[in-house]
């Protein structure tokens, strides 16, 4: 007995197409179970790489690597039990990928490239507060085509990996201290080595300045109105702003008691008769 569908049987070339039934349940049957090994495998690649100590980045960016290649590989193997030749389909496919890859998608292979390139040499991660593509903010999430960002007054920003990757990439999180640079400025008037005793005196006794590197206090320049010193303390990363806000107050409010002043620009005029 022969079992048939539609009366047609599983072996028997349909009319039109040229194929029998069973070829098409075969295709089918492959191309399902070809999605669910790709799924499996996809999934084990990218659970190893994190293991591995890998970035997430870029066991995601591989593993999606993988599973478009044997995607297209499982389709390949599908096409052949329709009769087409795997030759000539991979050849059909390579042209017509290669018209579409390179007219419709060149911006989007760019920004995968250099996402690969990110995920490869990790110049930042999750949670650090960066400066990119003349943007700063703190990285929510690298991904394999775009980057996004929160500005410090809660705007996201979305960037294309290949406007990093060809720019200048600023990370402020990389390392766990900082040094903070500010200058202030003083009177001609002023006595010096008092400004600088004063100065580093406030640095010495706030708990967030590291004694290592030792903080600076010098004298950088003898400007128009103004003697301008440089203040360098270092800082562990997250007490840096804390710490910039309060200098600010306080070396203010000891120079008014220590009778320092903080002179406002000036210029003196001569005329002549």
């Amino acid at each position: 007995m022969v079992l048939e569908i539609a009366g047609f049987g599983l072996t028997e070339a349909l009319p039109y197409i040229g194929i029998s039934i069973l070829d098409i349940i075969s295709a089918v049957i492959v191309l399902v179970v070809g999605i669910i090994i790709v799924k499996v495998v996809a999934g084990s690649i990218e659970s190893w790489m994190l293991r591995s100590g890998l970035t997430q980045v870029l066991a995601g960016f591989t593993s999606r690597l993988v599973s478009i290649i044997l995607y297209i590989f499982v389709i390949l193997i599908s096409l052949t039990f329709l009769g087409l030749e795997m030759g000539a389909t991979l050849v059909s496919i390579s042209v017509v990928l290669g018209f579409v890859l390179g007219f419709a998608l060149g911006d989007t292979l760019s920004n995968i490239a250099a996402g690969f390139m990110l995920a490869i040499t990790n110049p930042f991660k999750v949670g650090d507060y960066v400066t990119v593509n003349g943007e700063s903010g703190t990285i929510k999430g690298v991904g394999i085509s775009i980057t996004s960002l929160d500005t410090p007054d809660n705007k996201r920003i979305v960037i294309p990996n290949r406007s990093i990757w060809g720019g200048n990439i600023v990370n402020f999180s990389k390392h766990p201290t900082r040094r903070v640079d500010m200058e202030v400025g003083v009177g001609y008037d002023d006595d010096l080595d008092q400004v600088i005793r004063v100065t580093m005196d406030l640095l010495e006794k706030d708990e967030r300045v590291l004694s290592e590197p030792k903080p600076k206090v010098a004298v950088k320049e003898m400007g128009d109105s103004a003697i301008t010193l440089v203040v360098r303390p270092w800082v562990k990363k997250e007490d840096y702003w804390d710490f910039y806000f309060y200098f600010q107050k306080s070396a203010k409010q000891k120079y008014d008691e220590e009778g320092i002043s903080i002179p406002y620009p000036q210029m003196d005029v001569h005329l002549e008769e």
